[in-house]
């Protein structure tokens, strides 16, 4: 890619009145228990918390448990078979959507699904939808979806400016320009061409499907149809010659991988915007709330 969006919308809420209610109903009376969220929700500054997921992100490999292997072992053979098959899977992939006019059809529109403003929108939708019918957990998922939009950002982009693969749509051959040789895609000739691997839109159209099924995996057919068009979204990089099988399949394994971490571990923050000192504690002007 020429240039590296990364969106994310902050939206400013006052934290004053926020109570959750637990009811005990007896034969005889009904009882209302009311206390503050901050029994529910974590307060952390989006900053901090920021660098701390990035930095548990980027030293995930060190903390590889023997159970771990049960898959990373099976994706990391897949994805090198598929490696040293790229350029024969691609030629066969561009013939095959040449001789199906559906195919044609469908690709760029399912490609779309893993644009930054698609996904961005979608983040934002879902947390004013939340926001506007008192629904927090439809809230919670807009906000920790598009956190972790953020997070997959930087992670694809500095892979990308690590590793240096060209794209398949240059001349059809997979060579690789590892940094520093990757910088020339900034010098107003190459363009995009050595930013291939892994795919930014299946890791986002992943990590948004994740997300979302994860938050509503108790409704099956939800997760279903999320990761079904995240699938759809990597296979069409595919096809429109962006990028190779192996791209979009280790892009679509870290936006998974993401996506469960961040539900995992955000589903009971409140982010703190802007800090500021007062009474001798940490204070804020405006957060998520989740």
């Amino acid at each position: 890619m020429q240039k590296i969006i990364i969106f994310f919308s902050l939206l400013i809420i006052k934290s004053s009145g926020l109570f959750a209610q637990e009811i005990i109903k007896t034969k005889d009376y009904t009882v209302t228990l009311s206390f503050p969220d901050s029994a529910i929700y974590k307060p952390e500054w989006l900053g901090k918390s920021f660098l701390k997921d990035q930095v548990h992100i980027w030293t995930s490999p060190f903390r590889i448990k023997k159970k771990d292997l049960n898959y990373l072992i099976p994706l990391a053979l897949a994805t090198a078979t598929v490696m040293v098959f790229d350029e024969d899977i691609n030629y066969n992939t561009q013939k095959f959507k040449n001789k199906n006019q559906w195919v044609k059809n469908l690709s760029p529109i399912l490609t779309e699904g893993g644009e930054v403003p698609v996904v961005g929108g979608i983040s934002t939708a879902m947390y004013l939808t939340g926001l506007a019918v008192k629904d927090d957990k439809l809230m919670q998922t807009g906000a920790v979806a598009g956190y972790a939009l953020v997070n997959s950002a930087v992670v694809v982009t500095v892979l990308k400016m690590l590793a240096g693969r060209q794209r398949p749509r240059v001349d059809g051959n997979s060579q690789w320009k590892p940094f520093p040789q990757s910088l020339e895609q900034f010098d107003g000739n190459s363009s995009d061409y050595y930013s291939s691997f892994p795919s930014g839109h299946s890791i986002a159209a992943w990590t948004l499907a994740t997300v979302i099924a994860e938050q509503y995996k108790n409704t099956k057919v939800i997760p279903i149809l999320m990761y079904t068009l995240a699938t759809g979204v990597a296979l069409s990089r595919t096809t429109e010659n962006a990028h190779w099988l192996s791209d979009a399949i280790v892009g679509s394994a870290l936006g998974y991988g993401i996506g469960k971490y961040m539900v995992k571990k955000h589903k009971a923050t409140k982010w703190f915007l802007f800090p500021s000192q007062s009474g001798g504690s940490l204070m804020v002007t405006g957060i998520y709330r989740f």
